[in-house]
């Protein structure tokens, strides 16, 4: 579910990133703290396939209280395809408008997109939007066997993906220069995408948030951008390359994909919202996908693809008015038939990069070995300020707008780990918590880190009785849980973890932001307390939402 308020043309939408910057001091009467762990993660490689069916319900509400006019939309409906390492099949698509729209012109664009431009000449107060279709989903994780030269040889046909846009510049001096850095001495097209895929996933950060700024430079300039952005940058790089290179419009389901390593499993999970990714055309494959939050050549079987375009605003729905303000409401509700996962893990690759990414294995894979000079005029980075504007919140993740909401108070214990930068006397943590159920009592407690895992327990906030909390809570779902007075909670500058404990029977839903967005690649992890000698061995893809707040002490 997403809200999004318009005025007129625009969109505007905050974004907050966090950063940890550690100092590491000893001092008397504090907590230890251990150094954090390794923040980077690796490239997983797998093998295998996934095979999903679903009834897709998908609703756009338009509400307007100040008198607006001519309302217009451009929307995409979902199509069958097949190409590379995934297949979908789409039928029994259904579409219903109300009030019925002045006009509808339904087309398929020179991309080969199909859906519809609505209108509504007077003045509006609700406009609902409403899309049911089944799809089945395949997805192809078995090696991939590629052998297309590099530079390649393309037809006429991938011309379009090929052409520079304001917002993925592919003929840009300094995207030239970084694109040739890490394709020299690499002559197969596997081994240079693989090599871009990496390189962004090294240098570039993956804002939680939607940004309103998303032209492949801004990005690049930031060291971050939102998943619209990077995939801008990424095409900016391939097609600057002679690679075609599109970006894709599409939704994705909630629904866990374990993976079993050696030594700790990883859960994969999507949000139920919209989301976007890039295409890349190979001559002996296909297209192929490379996913922001660490999707390398093949996707899930739980994302729906709806349109793809050389750049991303035209691969992207369009909504305006000529007068007046509104807000767009979107939700995405799904039946999952069936959902079979045969997936198994191939090795890991040595290669590090800022999360956790998984791949078909590729055979005889070579990466680039010569790093783009950052330090360069043109490349200097304009990060902006991470630390809250409040000074009692000394580490936060709270972007809850691409949420995923998981039950943490029943069988899994969850834990994320937090990092402060200066001693800090803590005296509360804010959750952000759906209340489904009565009847127990939740409450935080802080442990120590050692490699990269919660280790000793320190000390535990107040207990809250979960009937003392309302139901529902979406509007403001943060909840505090104070630390008593006479608990020792001081804390040296490093990392720790917080986790949710619950008893009786209540049941609480934690946000968490899609893909690892804030800190490391390894810093959210749970515990499955229904088995014998349970460990903190589960990954999890996400971030869990939160803020630690107290005062700092000398």
């Amino acid at each position: 579910m997403a809200i999004l308020r318009k005025k007129g043309r625009g969109t505007k939408i905050l974004f907050l990133c966090t950063a940890a910057f550690l100092l590491f001091l000893i001092l008397p009467g504090f907590a230890a703290a251990q150094a954090p762990a390794q923040k980077d993660g690796s490239v997983i490689y797998i093998q295998g396939e996934m095979n999903s069916r679903a009834t897709v319900y998908v609703t756009k509400r338009i509400s307007s209280y100040s008198g607006a006019k001519g309302l217009m939309c451009r929307l995409f409906y979902p199509e069958s395809y097949s190409s590379g390492l995934n297949t979908q099949k789409v039928s029994d698509l259904y579409k219903s408008f109300t009030p019925y729209p002045t006009g509808i012109e339904e087309f398929v664009d020179e991309y080969g997109n199909r859906g519809a431009v609505l209108s509504w000449d007077g003045e509006i107060r609700i406009v609902q939007l409403d899309l049911q279709f089944k799809v089945e989903l395949y997805s192809n994780f078995y090696p991939v066997l590629s052998n297309a030269p590099y530079p390649v040889i393309l037809e006429d046909s991938q011309a379009a993906y090929l052409e520079s846009t304001e917002l993925v510049p592919s003929d840009d001096l300094i995207i030239n220069y970084i694109g040739r850095t890490l394709s020299r001495d690499l002559y197969r097209e596997i081994d240079v995408v693989q090599s871009v895929f990496l390189w962004l996933d090294r240098n570039i950060g993956l804002l939680s948030s939607d940004d309103s700024e998303s032209s492949a430079l801004l990005v690049l300039k930031r060291r971050a951008g939102d998943e619209r952005g990077i995939c801008n940058l990424a095409c900016s790089l391939l097609k600057g390359l002679g690679i075609p290179a599109r970006v894709v419009y599409g939704i994705s389901f909630q629904k866990e994909i374990p993976i079993e390593t050696p030594d700790e499993i990883v859960v994969y999970d999507l949000p139920n919202r919209e989301r976007y990714w890039v295409e890349v055309f190979f001559p002996d494959l296909g297209w192929a996908a490379y996913d922001p939050h660490g999707m390398y050549l093949s996707l899930p079987s739980h994302v729906i693809k709806m349109a793809h375009a050389p750049d991303s605003s035209l691969a992207s729905e369009v909504w305006n008015t000529r007068k007046g303000e509104f807000i767009l409401f979107k939700e995405f509700i799904y039946d999952i038939n069936s959902d079979e996962i045969s997936l198994s893990y191939v090795g890991s690759s040595e290669e590090r990069v800022n999360k956790l990414a998984v791949s078909p294995p590729v055979k005889d894979l070579t990466v680039y070995s010569n790093e783009p000079d950052l330090s360069l005029e043109p490349l200097a980075s304009e990060e902006k300020g991470t630390r809250s504007v409040d000074d009692t919140l000394f580490t936060e993740n709270t972007d809850i707008s691409r949420k995923i909401d998981i039950v943490a108070t029943r069988n899994r214990v969850y834990a994320q780990q937090f990092i402060i930068d200066r001693p800090v006397r803590l005296s509360e943590v804010r959750l952000p918590l759906i209340k489904f159920s009565d009847d127990g009592r939740i409450w935080i407690e802080v442990f120590s880190d050692q490699n990269g895992r919660p280790s000793q327990k320190l000390f535990r906030t107040y207990s809250i009785n979960s009937s003392a909390v309302r139901h529902m809570m979406e509007d403001n779902p943060w909840l505090v849980f104070p630390v008593g007075k006479n608990t020792q909670s001081d804390l040296l500058p490093g990392a720790y973890w917080i986790a949710l404990r619950s008893s009786g029977d209540c049941i609480f839903n934690w946000y968490t932001s899609e893909g690892n967005t804030a800190g490391g690649a390894c810093d959210s992890r749970f515990m499955d307390v229904s088995i014998k000698k349970s460990h903190w061995n589960n990954i999890l893809n996400y971030d869990m939402n939160y803020q630690i707040g107290g005062e700092p002490i000398d």
